[in-house]
């Protein structure tokens, strides 16, 4: 279901979801700034703000941001949630290509060149990948492992050729998000995408990316919250393939086994280490 070939000049839609503040935004705002060509690309920095007295000092940072970066910022009170954040970000964006980015210096700005010619080339999606060969975490913990076994079973239940499924770090043709209804509030909005675009049959590719854990502030992925959020894809996968119901029974055992384990043994770690 590949579109025409889009111009050689693309203009992509960055979309950069932040809660309250994010303390490396800068950081990533100079990266894109020296990787991407002027012109080629619009910065849309989706502002959730939880706090109403923090009203003020988000539009100061959002001016100075503006003046430096040219950034569009898009503002929501008390609205909470990745996928959401992506929404409003979608729908105040106008390029070709979206491409939702991570504030914190986790995605590898260095791979968007390639995902743009991947695009230019007839790719509707494009995921950055942390395991296929090429790719990689630094700083892993039991959460990538998670994400790594979860991609593993989705390529087996779903047939969907794309080694990290769960990586939001992905370039989408707009006309992806335009045709393709998402549901997902939170972080599995990219496997809601990703699944459904692939059983529509839009083409996905995929290129090597650099995954680099948080330095600083505070992550918003609440692994038991988001256990449930994931399961219902897989779920939803293999709804369409029954064949490999007994495939989703271990890939939730092995899930189960690692979250709870993880939440029991993470106290003992932290009192030996102290």
């Amino acid at each position: 279901m590949t579109q025409d070939a889009v111009s050689p000049r693309v203009r992509a839609s960055l979309i950069l979801p932040v809660y309250n503040h994010e303390e490396r935004l800068t950081e990533v705002l100079d990266d894109i700034r020296s990787t991407l060509a002027d012109g080629e690309f619009e910065i849309i920095v989706v502002y959730d703000v939880t706090n109403p007295e923090m009203i003020d000092s988000v539009k100061a940072e959002q001016e100075q941001l503006q003046k430096e970066y040219a950034i569009r910022p898009v503002t929501r009170v008390n609205q909470r949630g990745f996928g959401s954040a992506l929404r409003y970000g979608f729908e105040a964006s106008r390029g070709e290509i979206v491409i939702p980015i991570m504030a914190d210096c986790s995605d590898d700005i260095a791979a968007i060149p390639r995902m743009l010619e991947e695009i230019r080339t007839g790719a509707d999606i494009v995921a950055g990948s942390r395991y296929m060969p090429g790719g990689r975490i630094v700083g892993d913990t039991p959460k990538q492992q998670l994400s790594r076994l979860y991609s593993l079973f989705m390529r087996f239940i779903s047939g969907v050729s794309c080694h990290d499924v769960s990586n939001s770090f992905k370039a989408y043709r707009r006309a992806v998000w335009e045709n393709i209804a998402n549901e997902s509030n939170s972080f599995d909005i990219s496997v809601e995408m990703t699944i459904k675009a692939a059983m529509q049959g839009y083409r996905i590719s995929q290129v090597p990316s650099v995954w680099i854990n948080r330095q600083a502030g505070k992550s918003q992925f609440a692994m038991l919250k988001e256990f449930r959020n994931y399961t219902r894809w897989l779920l939803y996968a293999t709804s369409r393939a029954p064949s490999r119901f007994f495939l989703l029974i271990a890939a939730l055992s092995i899930f189960s086994l690692i979250i709870f384990g993880t939440r029991l043994l993470h106290p003992i770690f932290r009192d030996n280490a102290s």
